[in-house]
């Protein structure tokens, strides 16, 4: 594929950053992991990044979840154990108002019963939009791993699949169910939503980005202290030392850890650290 075959007219923001060292740049990605093919192409402020970069970080390396081993992780962790089901677990009347609201989405909820809650509500979320026409693959992240490759540029990742897992391993039973209640909830305006997100993150419009997230994760202080601003904290050390270097990076993350409270934009800026968005 090649990028000059992607550009189109840029808009005045993006949902991107720009932090300078003594002698290279490193750009600050906010992604939406699924789009559409009719969300392309991307603006050519964004190619630039990448053009410009030398490297690659994602959340995770997206190759290594291609691995068997990895697969095989996933599952075992996303299964209950034996003898506990989705309904043990969530209580007759939280199950009962789970299986609506995935009914109203079209998902019939009890073909998840021997998963943990955090698992299904990730599973349904996918479902969701899929059928919504968002496909992984033309996802932010997929588009530079794919250029990333042909073009022969290192990819890494900021933590690993193993790490990802682990986070809602830590949560207790109790909380992933009210996480997967609280999705389902959610899921509900997914549709009349979707053309407002991809539109904010076009256009650099933190402010819908951090409205969501209060809206979201913000009632559960537990969540969003664990699922993004905890990582948000791991990851700045990593990128502040990047600008060691003398070649350019760029690091590409969920739109949601650059925006709001505890962002890895605010940790940067409290360590001295300019962030500029284009």
């Amino acid at each position: 594929m090649a990028l000059a075959a992607t550009v189109r007219a840029d808009s005045a923001l993006h949902a991107l950053w720009e932090l300078h060292g003594k002698h290279n740049t490193v750009y600050l990605l906010g992604s939406i992991h699924v789009l559409r093919q009719t969300d392309y192409p991307l603006a050519p402020a964004v190619l630039n990044a990448y053009s410009n970069a030398k490297s690659i970080f994602m959340e995770v390396d997206l190759q290594e979840i291609d691995s068997q081993r990895m697969q095989i992780e996933l599952l075992a962790s996303a299964r209950l154990p034996e003898g506990k089901t989705l309904p043990s677990i969530m209580g007759t009347q939280r199950y009962e108002r789970a299986g609506a609201l995935a009914r109203e989405v079209g998902v019939d909820i009890s073909i998840f019963d021997a998963f943990a809650p955090w698992f299904v509500a990730e599973a349904i979320s996918q479902l969701q939009l899929q059928k919504l026409g968002f496909q992984p693959e033309s996802g932010v992240e997929m588009f530079f791993l794919e250029h990333a490759r042909s073009d022969g540029k290192p990819v890494a990742g900021l933590e690993t699949v193993h790490d990802q897992i682990a986070l809602f391993d830590a949560l207790s039973m109790d909380e992933q169910a009210d996480y997967l209640v609280s999705s389902l909830e959610e899921a509900h305006d997914l549709p009349k939503e979707v053309n407002d997100m991809v539109r904010a993150w076009q256009h650099g419009d933190t402010v819908w980005f951090a409205d969501q997230l209060k809206s979201e994760l913000g009632r559960d202080p537990v969540l969003y202290q664990s699922i993004l601003v905890a990582r948000n904290r791991k990851w700045v050390p990593k990128i502040e030392a990047l600008l060691n270097d003398d070649k350019n990076y760029l690091v590409i993350v969920g739109t949601g850890h650059l925006v709001g409270r505890g962002s890895v934009i605010e940790l940067l800026g409290k360590d001295g650290i300019v962030a500029t968005q284009r």
